[in-house]
């Protein structure tokens, strides 16, 4: 019997995700005796591979973004095909009789499910077992709703590993996505809490390095793995365990990875980050929402800024190339300027590697935001957020308007862009960070904003990639005239303007030597070369050949820092 499971969503993006969940649970479906497909996708795709494929049941994973379009999708599939509809994945805690009666949809299964959808398309499609048996179940029977209390899987080794082969993608290549364990210790107020989620349990480690093994022979072109646990850096001996892993595995393939880090509970050992590093950590995320310690406590995260900020500085010092967070912008009432003040401190100590982005916060079902937003002094606007998404908050501070919670996040972004842009223009980045950078993002596709916001500067753009890709070198003290050649990072004719009069370049006006000077830095004479013929030619109104020598150098440093010029030595 074939069984669809899909996640449709607007925002897709071919090759952008794995949706493992998806093929975790059709490894347990194909074990059970059903025949899996998976599709992800955009939602106007499903219907004509469900019309193609001819399911048996579909299965919808509904989130906060997507539950709307399980909603209608949902009702075209039981008018035309009147066949099972299941809805499961995160948001279904917050799904009940209304959702069934406005979907259509036969089912609600909350929590895990490799267990319970197996016994639930057994008891439906075969007639094998009771409903009233499978754990997490929501229904409308008889006219009446009725629901079990999910339960959770203890043992994770037991489960099968994800079957990417039922996906309907041919195209789509798989793997970057794993993860090492469910649930999290932690109970931040706007966390959802899904069945199972302050439950934490562990894969053992050689299971795990048995799956990105079989990941990267199935597919030749992985070179970075998710692991998505929410805290995967519990555990001081499984880590290295998994480092020792990996650091064999990189002997055979390169590979990068990302995780998730709580400083809270790492500071106490943070020296193991070397270790993560050499093992291929090459981006690490740490959650940090607020610059005021007061909302950091009301979000129980259980974390202290000095502790956050000594953690960025040394990662930054081991050479990490990325450290991720974010910033909840409608949470409560935090002391004015706090947030901004602290974004500057990390992009100060870190920077080219902090890598910080905004959010709205959400009141997921389950959380103590929904619940209870009194205790935050905070008012709900829309909760359904069929009229919002990230784009639009739909959760404020008490007499705060949605649109002054919005003008806040355009001037938190404001100072987190003009920070970063200062640090560009005036060459605060080490080299050896912007170099990381790039390698994250045109090697394994990893594009962090410090990469985004280089690209949006041309000119640093050009001068970097001409570093990276090493075809010249940055000026230093150490210049040798006789063997360096200097090169432009551009072509004179895409930039220079003449329409003044007189040369100009990045609305620079250029003198007569700077022109001249710029002329001749096309990579084909030494500086030696160039100094002599230009002694003669503007030499006069100096004393001598060594003070137009200094003069020369002030320029071609001025030029550097300007992005427009590289040097590299014969």
């Amino acid at each position: 019997m074939k069984i669809l499971l899909c996640n449709v969503s607007k925002k897709y993006e071919t090759g952008s995700h794995d949706y493992v969940g998806l093929f975790y649970l059709a490894g347990a479906l194909e074990a059970a005796g059903f025949e899996p497909l998976v599709f992800h996708g955009k939602p106007e795709n499903l219907i004509a591979e469900v019309k193609k494929n001819q399911p048996d049941a579909v299965g919808f994973s509904g989130d906060f973004d997507n539950i709307q379009l399980i909603e209608n999708l949902s009702k075209k599939i039981k008018t035309n095909w009147k066949i099972p509809v299941i809805v499961g994945g995160p948001q279904s805690i917050g799904l009940g009789q209304q959702f069934l009666e406005d979907s259509q949809a036969d089912f609600i299964l909350r929590g895990e499910g490799e267990v319970s959808l197996p016994l639930l398309l057994k008891a439906i499609l075969k007639e094998d077992g009771d409903l009233e048996d499978i754990s997490g179940l929501a229904m409308i029977k008889d006219g009446i709703f009725t629901e079990t209390p999910p339960v959770i899987i203890a043992d994770l080794d037991t489960l099968p590993l994800p079957a990417y082969h039922a996906s309907l993608h041919i195209n789509h290549s798989y793997g970057k996505l794993i993860f090492t364990g469910r649930g999290c210790p932690y109970q931040c107020a706007y966390c959802a809490p899904s069945p199972g989620k302050h439950q934490v349990r562990l894969r053992s480690i050689p299971l795990v390095l048995e799956e990105i093994k079989l990941n990267l022979q199935n597919n030749p072109d992985l070179n970075y793995i998710i692991i998505m646990d929410d805290t995967f850096t519990l555990n001081r001996e499984r880590i290295e365990e998994f480092c020792r892993g990996m650091k064999e595995i990189r002997k055979d393939r390169e590979l990068v990875w990302y995780c998730e880090c709580h400083v809270g509970r790492i500071k106490n050992w943070m020296d193991i980050l070397p270790m993560m590093i050499e093992a291929g950590l090459i981006r690490l995320q740490i959650g940090i929402e607020s610059g005021d310690q007061k909302v950091i406590d009301q979000y129980n995260k259980h974390v202290k800024i000095a502790d956050i900020i000594e953690f960025v500085s040394y990662a930054t010092n081991c050479g990490l190339t990325q450290i991720a967070t974010n910033f909840i912008v409608g949470g409560p009432e935090e002391e004015e300027g706090a947030t901004a003040t602290l974004i500057q401190t990390l992009i100060d100590q870190a920077p080219g590697v902090i890598d910080i982005i905004t959010g709205f916060l959400r009141a997921y079902p389950g959380t103590q935001i929904l619940e209870n937003p009194e205790k935050f002094n905070l008012q709900l606007h829309n909760q359904s957020g069929r009229f919002s998404d990230d784009d639009y908050p739909f959760v404020t501070p008490r007499g705060k308007s949605q649109d002054q919670v919005m003008k806040d996040r355009q001037e938190l972004n404001k100072v987190i862009r003009q920070s970063m842009q200062k640090k560009i223009k005036n060459h605060e980045l080490k080299q050896q960070a912007v170099m990381k950078q790039f390698k994250a993002a045109l090697n394994y596709g990893i594009r962090s904003r410090w990469f985004e916001e280089i690209a949006a500067n041309p000119r640093a753009y050009e001068y970097y990639y001409v570093l990276y890709l090493s075809e010249g070198q940055a000026f230093d003290p150490s210049l040798d005239f006789s063997s360096d050649y200097p090169q432009r990072t551009f072509e004179l004719w895409r930039t220079m303007t003449f329409t003044e009069g007189f040369p100009k370049l990045d609305g620079m006006a250029l003198s007569p030597l700077e022109y001249e000077l710029l002329l001749r830095c096309a990579g084909k004479r030494s500086l030696a070369e160039i100094e002599t013929e230009l002694f003669a030619l503007f030499g006069d109104p100096y004393q001598n050949q060594a003070e137009f020598h200094g003069k020369l150098v002030d320029m071609l440093y001025q030029f550097n820092f300007k992005y427009w010029l590289t040097h590299f030595v014969i």
